[in-house]
């Protein structure tokens, strides 16, 4: 599990028998994000938080997202993750963000 500074929520955070991940992905990527998770049968699902991301490290359109797994799938989560930051660029930050983590998405 990601270490994070004092005062800072880990990423992921555990949730009420969850982990809680979030990442930043290109814009244009969250959809194929989304499809991937969804092809993975029981390892989580993803809710996208648009106007909290800004810009990745690239400078590009970013979107926070939050995905839920259970704890028993950490690894393959985590697996999976890094992979798609190979692929798409996407980033794990190393604590969560600073806002409450059961506030939800807008619609």
């Amino acid at each position: 599990m990601t270490r994070s500074r004092e005062g800072e929520r880990p990423n992921p955070e555990p949730r009420e028998g969850s982990l809680l991940w979030w990442a930043r992905v290109p814009t244009p990527e969250q959809n194929y994000l989304q499809a991937v998770l969804e092809g993975y049968d029981d390892l989580g699902y993803c809710q996208t938080f648009g106007s909290r991301a800004g810009k990745g490290g690239s400078g590009e359109s970013a979107s926070l997202v939050r995905l839920t797994s259970s704890v028993d799938a950490e690894a393959r989560m985590r697996a999976l993750l890094e992979a798609l930051s190979r692929e798409i660029h996407l980033e794990l930050p190393g604590s969560a963000p600073s806002f409450d983590a059961s506030e939800q998405p807008e619609p």
